[in-house]
Parts: C-alpha cells; sequence; structure tokens
C-alpha cells in the first residue's frame, strides 16, 4: 500500500504529494524530483516512518543547539516564551515544523541508501527556516535552510552546519 497521496505534477514539472510523517503525526509535502521513480520515494518515506530514536534524538541536538547559536547572535528578537529556557533537546520540537520531504535523484550506486532530506520552519530563525539531512542513520546536517543536497552540496561547512559545530 502507497504512503504516498495525492501524487500530481507541479508548475516545475516536479512530482509533488503528501506523505504521513509518523513521529509527528501530520501530512507532510513530498517533493519529487523530475527525474525520480515513485518507488524510490516511497523507500524514503518508508525510511522517514521508520526513523530510530535515537536519530530525532541527534536532530534535536543539534537543532536545539542551533536554536541556542542564533539566540546569542541576534538577542534583542522577541523569542517566544520558554525557548531560551529549553534543557530537554527534544523540547526543541514544540518550536519548529517540519512540512516538506524532498527527495532527489541519484545516483544508480546510491539507490539503496537510505536519505532524507527534510525542512521546515523554526521559531528562532522564521526568516530562513531550517533543514536536516540523514544518509543511511547518520545525521549529517542541522542547519538554515538552504536547499542543500545530499548528493551535491558542500555540507562540511561548520558555520551553517550545526552538526560540524
Amino acid at each position: 500500500m502507497s504512503q504516498i497521496k495525492n501524487l500530481h505534477k507541479n508548475r516545475y514539472g516536479e512530482m509533488e504529494a503528501e506523505c504521513f510523517f509518523q513521529y509527528f503525526n501530520k501530512d507532510i509535502l513530498l517533493e519529487i524530483e523530475s527525474d525520480v521513480s515513485v518507488e524510490y520515494a516511497e523507500k524514503q518515506v518508508e525510511y522517514l516512518n521508520s526513523m530510530e530514536e535515537d536519530i530525532i534524538s541527534e536532530i534535536c541536538k543539534y537543532s536545539l543547539f542551533f536554536c541556542k547559536e542564533f539566540m546569542r547572535a541576534y538577542p534583542d528578537i522577541d523569542y517566544p516564551e520558554g525557548m531560551g529556557e529549553i534543557e530537554n533537546d527534544k523540547d526543541i520540537l514544540r518550536f519548529m515544523s517540519i512540512d516538506r520531504l524532498y527527495v532527489e535523484h541519484c545516483k544508480p550506486e546510491n539507490e539503496n541508501v537510505k536519505v532524507l532530506n527534510l525542512s521546515g520552519c523554526c521559531a528562532w530563525d522564521e526568516e530562513n527556516g531550517i533543514q536536516w539531512l540523514v544518509k543511511d542513520g547518520k545525521v549529517i546536517y542541522v542547519g538554515t535552510w538552504d536547499d542543500l543536497s545530499l548528493w551535491n552540496s558542500d555540507l562540511n561547512n561548520p558555520i551553517t552546519n550545526y552538526v560540524l559545530r
């Protein structure tokens, strides 16, 4: 049974749909690059919904670090109540929303690699949002949404990648 709902082509020629993100108990936007098969996208949605708790914990740790660094750099912004006092990493989830899974083209030799390119919004950096990249059970990027690719971007910049800090 397909986990992909309402599949259609958007105005840019990419496939668009909805998929359920179990951890957040909600449907999110699924964007599929134009030359990617629906079967490959299905595999990534399955991976999304089988993500281990330790991956979520690690993502939360880096997201909280991103939040605290941002708040230190911009202390004059009026942040939501309680955001500055977070001590439990997972409490950062109250101040963000992951709304999109982007499935991008990969080389044939990488078709069995489980990857997630997730993005959404966060209360501390509303203008730029947040992006999470996960590859084969390893968090490889947490930071500002910058339309980064799992396959083609330089993810080794510690200024923007909170996993490397």
